[in-house]
This record gives C-alpha cells, sequence and structure tokens, in this order.
C-alpha cells in the first residue's frame, strides 16, 4: 500500500512540473517574434532548472522525458516533423541538467550566498556554452545570422532561468516555516501584496504623455517603486511571500508590455530593445530577492557545529521498552501536515530518516554507553510533503518518570543542508 501511494505521489510531482514547465512556456510565447526560431524568453528553462536542482538523481530520466514532451506540445509546428521537433526539444534540456549539477556538486555546505553565486555563475556560462552550440549551429544549418541568433538564445536561456528558477525554489522552499508567523505579519504581507499588484499595474497598464513626452527618466524610475515592495514583501512573509510577489510583478510585467504599455516604451526604443529592459528588470529583481533570502537566513542564530537553528523546536519523550513517542509539541511545524498517527513510534520515524542515518539514530537513542552519547545528532528524515529535511536531536537523555525511565530530547531545524542521496 505504502509503495502504491509513493508512485501515485511521484506521478502527482511529475504531473505538477509537467504543467510548470507547459504554464511557463505559454507566458514566454507571449514574447514571440515570428520571424525568429528563437523566444526572446525561455522561462520553462528555469522551471527546468528548478526541477532537477530538487529531485533525485534517479528521477532525472522521467523529468528529461516529460519535459521533452511538453515542449514538444509547446512547439506550433510539431505536427509538420515531430522528429525534428524532439530532437531540438531534448537538445534544450541538457544546458539546464548541467547547471542544476554544478549547483548540487560544487555547493558548500551551510553557505547559501556560494550557492547563489554559483548558480548565478553556473547560468551564464552554460547559456553562453549552449547559445554557442544549438543557437549558432541551427544558424549555420538554416543560412541565418549567427551573431543574431546567439544572444537571442543566449538572453532567452538567462532570464528565463533566474527569473523562474527563483520564483519556483521560493514556492519549495521550506526552511521559512521553523519561524511561525502571526496574524499580523501574515495580514501585512497579504496588504503589501495587494498594494504591489495595483501599484505594478497603474504603472505599467497606463500610458502617462506627459512624463513620456518631458521627463522620461522619471517615468523609468516609477519601474522602481513595485521593487520596493517587492523587497518589502520578501522581508516580512519570507520565501513563500517573495516568490508570489515575483510572480505577480512577472504577470503584469509581461502582460502589459506585449500591449506595448508602460516605462520600457518611450521615445528611441524598438520593440527589441524594450521586451530585453522587461526582461531585464525581472532577472535583476528576481536576483535581489535571491540575496535578500540569503541575508535573512545568514542573520539567523544557530549552532556552528550542528546549524541548529534559535527557537524552542518539538520535544518528545520515548519510552525505550515499547519504542512509542510523544510529542509535547505541534510537530507540524517543521514536517508540514503529517496525518496523525505517522510519528508514534521508534519505527514510524526511522522508516523516514535517510538510510544512512539510521544507526545514528538508534545508536543516538538506545547506545548503553552514555559517553559515547552526543549531546546533539544531525540527521536527514523526509517531511510531509517528500523533500528531505536535516534536523538536530538534542539531547536523548534518559530520564525516570515515576517507576519507568523515559528518553527525552528534542527536535530543532537545521540551517545545514545535508545531501539527499
Amino acid at each position: 500500500m505504502k509503495s502504491y501511494s509513493s508512485l501515485l505521489r511521484q506521478i502527482f510531482i511529475l504531473l505538477l512540473w509537467g504543467l510548470a514547465f507547459y504554464a511557463a512556456g505559454l507566458i514566454s510565447l507571449k514574447f514571440d517574434d515570428p520571424n525568429s526560431p528563437i523566444a526572446i524568453v525561455w522561462f520553462p528553462a528555469g522551471v527546468t532548472v528548478a526541477a532537477f536542482l530538487s529531485a533525485r538523481w534517479r528521477e532525472y530520466p522521467a523529468l528529461l522525458i516529460l519535459f521533452t514532451l511538453v515542449n514538444v506540445l509547446l512547439d506550433k509546428g510539431w505536427q509538420g516533423n515531430l522528429l525534428l521537433s524532439l530532437t531540438y526539444s531534448f537538445l534544450s534540456m541538457p544546458a539546464s541538467v548541467a547547471i542544476a549539477w554544478v549547483v548540487r556538486r560544487f555547493a558548500r555546505l551551510n553557505d547559501d550566498l556560494h550557492v547563489v553565486l554559483l548558480w548565478i555563475a553556473a547560468t551564464f556560462a552554460i547559456s553562453g556554452l549552449d547559445a554557442l552550440i544549438v543557437g549558432s549551429g541551427y544558424a549555420l544549418a538554416n543560412g541565418l545570422p549567427v551573431f543574431s541568433l546567439f544572444w537571442r538564445s543566449f538572453i532567452a536561456d538567462v532570464t528565463g532561468i533566474l527569473f523562474a528558477t527563483a520564483v519556483v525554489m521560493g514556492f519549495m522552499s521550506r526552511r521559512g516555516t521553523v519561524v511561525n508567523k502571526n496574524f499580523f505579519t501574515r495580514l501585512t504581507g497579504i496588504i503589501l501584496w495587494l498594494l504591489l499588484c495595483a501599484l505594478t499595474w497603474v504603472i505599467f497598464a497606463h500610458d502617462w504623455p506627459w512624463l513620456q513626452n518631458h521627463a522620461a527618466a522619471l517615468y523609468f524610475a516609477l519601474a522602481c517603486l513595485p521593487i520596493v515592495l517587492v523587497i518589502a514583501i520578501t522581508v516580512v512573509s519570507g520565501n513563500s511571500g517573495a516568490s508570489a510577489s515575483l510572480l505577480a510583478l512577472g504577470v503584469i510585467v509581461i502582460h502589459f508590455t506585449d500591449l506595448r504599455k508602460g516605462p520600457f516604451f518611450i521615445d528611441g526604443l524598438d520593440l527589441a530593445e524594450s521586451l530585453l529592459l522587461a526582461l531585464s528588470y525581472l532577472s535583476a529583481t528576481a536576483l535581489l530577492v535571491a540575496f535578500i533570502r540569503v541575508l535573512r537566513h545568514t542573520n539567523n542564530s544557530f549552532n556552528p557545529d550542528t546549524g541548529r537553528l534559535t527557537g524552542n523546536g518539538v520535544l518528545y519523550s520515548l519510552d525505550p521498552v515499547s519504542g512509542s513517542l510523544s510529542w509535547a509539541n505541534e510537530i507540524s511545524t517543521l514536517f508540514g501536515h503529517l496525518q496523525p498517527g505517522m510519528l508514534e513510534s521508534v519505527e514510524d520515524v526511522l522508516q523516514r530518516v535517510h538510510a544512512q542515518d539510521r544507526d545514528k539514530l538508534y545508536n543516538h537513542w538506545f547506545s548503553p554507553d552514555e559517553f559515547n552519547k552526543s549531546s546533539s545528532l544531525v540527521f536527514r528524515i523526509r517531511g510531509a510533503n517528500g523533500e528531505w529535511l536535516t534536523l538536530v536531536d538534542s539531547g536523548a537523555v534518559q530520564m525516570a518518570s515515576g517507576e519507568k525511565r523515559v528518553i527525552v530530547g528534542n527536535w530543532q531545524a537545521s540551517q545545514y543542508r545535508l545531501p539527499p542521496e
């Protein structure tokens, strides 16, 4: 039953990735130039990078097949030459896989700044190589201008990856959930998000003839006001709020830029230049949000040995004879929404713990040698939605409770991210 449930969950996650890829493709095609074989922006590349960053290695083949097929569906001319469409769709995947591999392989533990800088560097370097091979190769094969297609392919990949990856990874991140937000904080975030939507709509949906003709620089500077609100939402609402604000900003800017409205359509700029400004604007905002996330995580107090974040954590008591567990706090603050009874015994816990950490946790609890017990243990455990969490078990102290003994400890979130594989 559990294997069947796990299979359904994996299929559901694959369908969500396919839907996200398809929706990002539809948005990208709003910029489609019928006179060019390469779109000026390609947000599905960012969705692909996010998928490979978060997936297990063994899930890569299924994702490759899925994204290739969805890419074919987005190709309007696939009915004419299916084999050619499949070939080009598959050739668009290796760059995203390579970026994700570089980040996962070379990222330093507990160094979010290094992760972001590595992601940016890998995006520019690999996108450039991909544009040189695929974009220039297509141009040579079809007698088209090489330099023009190279830059178009490069800009499409870079802007799409920087913006879309930041949005998707923000929604997927659970690191901000260890801090409970009160009602006032949530309400403030919602109000700021509505204000962001309204302000962005006013700036980009309406023409301001006087500003366009007499104060073009001021009109262009108005586009900075939504960025200020995005920063405020990021600080107040965390990762999910930041991604929601980036998504709202991107949809509004893309929609009205496509209608040739907004501060990026000023005198002296043609359509392609204005679109490039809009995409650079969104990518720069996404990078700013990524660096703010790094600063917020860096400023959290944590134990340098375990990465344990400050906070009360979740207290537990364990009966070493029966193996039953009871929790003094709400465990969903660490795991998300678990079904009742899923962590009521040692066996339940060990089934969710990473295979390389099961013996360590078992010995942490039941080792007869008190002197060999560490004061805290860092281990990996699967959360409610399938992602790997890094937790710290502090204590595991044996105490007397009436006539029997119990093991008492505390679980807290760790800032460290141990590799899941």
